[in-house]
């Protein structure tokens, strides 16, 4: 079970939000941080599909997001000589 708790903490880290884990598993946010904090165990039948999501999310390159402040039309300004 520590290990569950382990992956959701990394997962949660790794996405940016405890609600991207729970969008990742389909469940709701509050179980997701009642899983983390050990005040609920997550049903034993889901468990290792769960896992499975947490670990195949973590293991997926992401792509680099471009820079928030950098528009569409900058990428076609050309220096002036």
């Amino acid at each position: 079970m520590h290990d569950f708790q382990r992956l959701l903490l990394t997962a949660s880290m790794a996405m940016g939000t405890p609600l991207a884990v729970a969008k990742v598993l389909e469940v709701q946010p509050n179980l997701v941080y009642r899983w983390m904090a050990a005040l609920e165990l997550p049903s034993v039948e889901f468990l290792g599909i769960w896992k499975q999501r947490l670990e195949l999310s973590l293991s997926t390159p992401k792509s680099a997001a471009s820079h928030p402040r950098r528009r569409a039309a900058d990428t076609r300004l050309h220096l002036v000589r």
